[in-house]
């Protein structure tokens, strides 16, 4: 027998079990208004109409349906273990559910009570507030004769907004490229006022946090007074991760040290974590916590927290540096007392990303005087350091190929929204990535392709929009290969729960948007498909960095990257990055 999934997970039982009841339950049409819901994405077609699309040879009609038992599996599929938080789903299932289910549902211990009649039940057991993994969530669940799984995860509270650690396990020491990059970190940390900032960079999958995490911790032992040290990132999954990096370092000072047994308290500040900075060595917090309390607007955090917080600051580390110069960063570091027209600060600012460049030269001029241009990288690594890693097995050796399906010209600067969007993001507009998750013929290609894939390989697709990873991620469990898809609106539970399934290789293809270019850490990825184009170099760079990792650091010795070929145009000019493209810059870039 199969071990049990965890909690909140779906078998290939529990969802054909669903199917079943939701046939017996609610009409077709009833279920496509749930799959509408589930679906988030406003613009463009129905999920229902792409997956149909890409599975017609010939060109799809605009009223293009499923058959109707399609429909039900879709819906199963893309709401997963969520598909009950819908309220209007579980109205229709208590309507139509037998008298003696609707007076079990109905007489579970609520204030919410309807006045009698058998519609006022099942709108009182709709009105109930879902949470999910929690009392009512299962009760419900049960009274129905539905698999658990269905009733949800919990979230995420149960993270604590401090976490105590205790020095007692050996990592492995850092190599030769890192001590490097260490020393030159911790030199900068112990400068003046007027030279205590760098961006320290190296390519990703090659250690950069740990190596930073490592040179701040020895620095702050160093130290008699045990200075704060502040890590900023721009996400939750890049929070978490530095608070594991964090722990995971701290733990290794104390092997072997018997008399070491000082204990670090990390805060997490960030989402609804609400660590009191004052009580803590490190704090781990996203910009848009800290740009919140600038505004006064933020919860748990005011804007005279942040000056109390800069006056008790040995060092402010931003991950992914390049972001540095947005408006959001900038109030943040003048509440934290950093004045750049003065270019001096007692508290050192470490900036740390694999591309210390912007758009344009006169922005990554910018950005570099910001950190007194000090650029911490390893001369060692020669002229090529990406090759010279390569040879070394800490980063993959990369496979490119381009995915053509014909597609016509898509010149930008014909279309005055499209062009003007261009100019001021250096991207494609969301309209056009919309349009292009559309195409039937790209969509059938990209399904072909990645089932002539090795099942056993870790696939990372990035979809064009949320309608585009929900499509594709069906299309391929249509034609028997597992796959899911995580997106912005993905539950965190859901999410992590989906990735370490990934992480754990019980997924072959899990497809994204907009969540996993960084913060993300799956080493074992085999192949990466770029099925969202972009004219940001950046943005390229992160997505296809999610497979670079090589086999020194627990990756893989070769990736496969995969480019769609769209044909998008600037003024008559290729407009989007490939990996062809970005080969010969990833060298030069450090």
């Amino acid at each position: 027998m199969p071990a049990a999934l965890p909690s909140g997970e779906l078998t290939d039982r529990d969802r054909a079990k669903m199917i079943r009841f939701l046939q017996r339950t609610v009409t077709p049409r009833e279920a496509r208004d749930a799959l509408s819901r589930f679906s988030t994405d406003s613009r463009g077609r129905s999920i229902e109409w792409i997956v149909a699309a890409a599975e017609q040879e010939k060109a799809p009609p605009k009223s293009l349906r499923l058959p109707d038992d399609s429909v039900y599996e879709l819906l199963v599929e893309l709401a997963g273990p969520d598909l009950l938080s819908d309220r209007e789903l579980r109205r229709l299932i208590a309507t139509h559910s037998h008298p003696r289910i609707l007076a079990k549902l109905h007489d579970y211990s609520s204030t919410t009570q309807g006045s009698g009649g058998d519609r006022s039940k099942a709108n009182a057991v709709a009105q109930r507030k879902w949470h999910p993994g929690k009392s009512w969530a299962m009760y419900f669940v049960k009274t129905i004769k539905m698999p658990l799984a269905f009733a949800g995860s919990k979230g995420t509270t149960s993270l604590p907004d401090t976490l105590e650690v205790e020095p007692c396990v050996k990592l492995p020491a850092l190599a030769d490229f890192q001590v490097e990059l260490f020393d030159k970190l911790i030199e900068v940390l112990e400068r003046p006022d007027d030279a205590n900032r760098a961006i320290l960079t190296l390519p990703t999958g090659a250690g950069k946090t740990r190596t930073a995490v490592e040179a701040l911790l020895k620095w702050r032992q160093m130290r008699d007074d045990r200075p704060r040290i502040l890590w900023i990132a721009h996400s939750d999954e890049l929070c978490e991760q530095a608070v594991q990096a964090f722990r995971e370092v701290w733990f290794d000072l104390g092997h072997g040290d018997s008399s070491f047994r000082e204990t670090l308290t990390i805060g997490r500040l960030w989402s609804d974590k609400n660590a009191v900075p004052s009580d803590c060595g490190v704090v781990v917090t996203s910009i848009q916590k800290l740009y919140a309390a600038t505004q006064d607007r933020g919860a748990g955090l005011k804007s005279d927290d942040l000056q109390v917080l800069g006056e008790n600051l040995g060092a402010v580390v931003i991950d992914e540096a390049h972001r540095a110069l947005a408006p959001s960063y900038g109030s943040t570091l003048n509440a934290l007392g950093f004045n750049f027209r003065q270019k001096r600060a007692s508290t050192a600012l470490i900036g740390l990303t694999a591309t210390p460049r912007r758009a344009n030269r006169d922005e990554t001029n910018r950005l570099r005087r910001r950190f007194h241009n000090n650029i911490l990288n390893v001369p060692s690594l020669g002229a090529d350091p990406v090759q010279s890693l390569r040879g070394r097995g800490v980063l993959a050796r990369i496979e490119d190929e381009s995915l053509d399906y014909h597609a016509p010209a898509i010149d930008l600067s014909l279309n005055k929204s499209h062009a003007d969007h261009f100019e001021n993001f250096d991207d494609v507009h969301p309209e056009v990535l919309t349009k292009l998750g559309e195409e039937h013929r790209r969509n059938r290609r990209l399904v072909e392709r990645l089932l002539g894939l090795d099942p056993t390989w870790p696939v990372l697709v990035f979809a064009c929009s949320v309608q585009h990873a929900q499509a594709v991620s069906s299309l391929l469990r249509r034609r028997g290969r597992s796959s899911a898809c995580v997106l912005g609106t993905t539950r965190p539970a859901t999410r992590r729960a989906t990735i370490e399934r990934f992480r754990s290789n019980e997924l072959s293809v899990l497809c994204n948007y907009g969540v996993l270019t960084t913060g993300f850490d799956a080493p074992s990825i085999r192949c990466v498909v770029v099925a969202r184009p972009t004219t940001s170099h950046v943005l390229y760079e992160q997505m296809i960095g999610r497979g670079l990792r090589g086999p020194a650091f627990g990756g893989t010795d070769r990736c496969l990257i995969i480019d769609v070929e769209d044909n998008i145009q600037w003024r008559n000019k290729p407009a989007t990055v490939h990996y062809s493209d970005l080969e010969n810059e990833m060298r030069h870039a450090l």
